[in-house]
């Protein structure tokens, strides 16, 4: 078991109709036309049902998704990364919005929505960016599941995720006008790299949202500066989580909170290792507070 199961429960894809049956075919034939008129529109019947029935819609593009959405999305690359950028399809590229970072979990991969962002009801501008190592059919943050606890396998790929993550926030915040700094949430893998973020680069970002994530011991701090500034935390867990614990991601926070630092930790009492409908909610109803208290102008990166 890892820390990849959150690629699986992404929305299945529909099946399309069916065609009309061999059956079909030769009694639509035969009733309409007589002779070789009707062994010609009987074969074509037949060529008709056979492709309708096998016919897969082939998975979007992002541009196809987007001119099919409220959204616009474009790929972009920046500092090693590829990421989809996620814009209201009614709001100019150079339109100042809220930026919201988000990373997927283990063997997972960006995709591209139709609809705003947790149905939020405000503008805001989502990144989406995909992680560097395959991971079965999607891909990884770390090259190593989480499961087991921390391992320096796992510690020295975080700590590289987390600066090459830091530097990319800069320079899409340069091409993309901002309005204050990065909110950033994560699935997982992607919780455990927002909410190490948080701690090692809190002023990337404005603050995390990591959900069924975690801290590695080796990234809480040894203590606090009291100037320096902090990126607070907001996790969600499931209480039945059985691939990353909610015991470990409890006291690694009540830890960092008896710090001193800005932590609420929420858990889910009927959630797994999953996004939850009440993780979503929750998720909703936090980020939209944040994004109510962001500065009504840009900064440049690492400033208030």
């Amino acid at each position: 078991m890892d820390d990849g199961s959150e690629g699986s429960r992404c929305q299945g894809m529909k099946r399309p109709p069916r065609g009309p049956s061999h059956r079909d075919a030769v009694r639509t034939g035969r009733a309409r036309l007589p002779g070789a008129e009707a062994t010609r529109a009987l074969a074509a019947l037949v060529i008709f049902a056979t492709t309708a029935s096998l016919a897969i819609p082939a998975e979007p593009s992002p541009t196809a998704a987007a001119r099919k959405s409220e959204m616009r999305v474009t790929r972009h690359f920046a500092d090693g990364l590829e990421y989809l950028l996620v814009e209201p399809r009614d709001a100019a590229p150079d339109a100042e919005l809220p930026m919201i970072v988000v990373l997927h979990g283990r063997g997972a991969r960006p995709e591209p929505p139709t609809r705003p962002y947790l149905d939020l009801d405000l503008p805001v501008r989502v990144i989406l960016p995909r992680a560097p190592l395959r991971s079965g059919d999607g891909y990884a943050w770390m090259p190593v599941s989480a499961h087991r606890g921390e391992s320096p396998a796992l510690r020295s790929a975080l700590d590289a995720r987390a600066h090459e993550l830091a530097a990319a926030m800069a320079t899409w915040r340069a091409r993309h006008p901002t309005r204050g700094r990065p909110i950033v949430t994560g699935f997982s893998q992607g919780g455990i790299l927002a909410a190490t973020l948080a701690l090692t680069h809190p002023d990337a970002i404005e603050r995390a949202f990591p959900v069924a994530g975690w801290v590695p011991p080796s990234f809480e701090p040894a203590r606090l500066d009291p100037l320096a500034r902090q990126a607070p935390i907001h996790a969600l867990h499931g209480a039945r989580d059985d691939v990353l614990g909610a015991a470990r991601t409890r006291s690694g926070l009540a830890r960092l909170r008896a710090m001193g630092l800005p932590v609420v930790y929420e858990e889910i009492e009927d959630a797994g290792h999953e996004m939850h409908p009440r993780m979503t909610e929750r998720l909703r109803e936090e980020i939209r507070r944040a994004l109510t208290e962001l500065p009504d102008t840009s900064a440049p990166a690492g400033l208030s």
